[in-house]
């Protein structure tokens, strides 16, 4: 018994119907290699994205248990380059800098700065770890790290005001009156009612100590000027 010949349209192809059921016959298996490949790939980034879901509800649960210095530095150590992690070691950073363990302070100060995104949270880490180089004997580093945050236009100015305060605070300890008149009227340009502009102009010399006019003496027999 012979096949029927299939039909043909006027130009002598098989019609629209006929070529999709014979496409899909000669790549059908193909097409559901490719359906397949992409549910997959479908199902694992859904299961990838719950699984880092659930680890992360962890971590911060975790993040949430710790209530001494030791529960912040395992957890540090358990989590690096994690924001909470950086949270972590800002807080054991301002415990060792209370206890006066600058070194320690230094060390947990810079950690939170890699750690933690550019925000609040960075700035006050950077403005940590300038006290504590000044306090562990790098004058030069810490000053130079508190300049450019008092320059820096992207943070916010009460961190650049704080930052300029406790420059002025170093010139004044360091006897620099002009430098400290300089950085005060910088404070009040960037922010009149900060605070901390305030408290940096209750740090100039007295005037007279700050202003030094040379004396001008006139030795009595000097010729008095020529009238025009």
């Amino acid at each position: 018994m012979k096949t029927p010949a299939t039909p043909l349209d006027p130009q002598g192809a098989p019609p629209p119907d006929v070529q999709l059921k014979q496409t899909w016959e000669r790549y059908g298996n193909l097409i559901y290699l490719v359906i397949g490949a992409i549910a997959l790939a479908i199902l694992a980034k859904g299961g990838l994205d719950y699984l880092n879901a659930q680890k992360e509800i962890g971590i911060q649960t975790e993040f949430e248990q710790c209530v001494s210095m030791d529960s912040f530095k395992a957890f540090a150590s358990n989590h690096p380059g994690h924001v909470l992690t950086g949270v972590a070691e800002l807080t054991i950073a301002d415990n060792a800098y209370s206890a006066g363990k600058y070194p320690e302070a230094l060390a947990q100060y810079t950690a939170a700065v890699a750690d933690l995104p550019a925000g609040p949270a960075q700035a006050r880490a950077k403005l940590g770890r300038a006290m504590s180089l000044e306090f562990t004997g790098k004058g030069a580093d810490a000053e130079a790290s508190l300049r450019q945050m008092l320059n820096d236009t992207s943070l916010l100015k009460t961190i650049r005001c704080e930052a300029g305060l406790h420059l002025a605070g170093l010139a004044a300890a360091a006897g620099r009156g002009n430098e400290v008149q300089a950085l005060a009227e910088q404070l009040m340009q960037i922010d009149p009612q900060s605070p901390f502009s305030e408290r940096a102009f209750s740090l100039r010399p007295p005037v007279e100590e700050a202003i030094k006019v040379p004396s001008v003496s006139l030795k009595p027999g000097l010729p008095a000027p020529a009238k025009p």
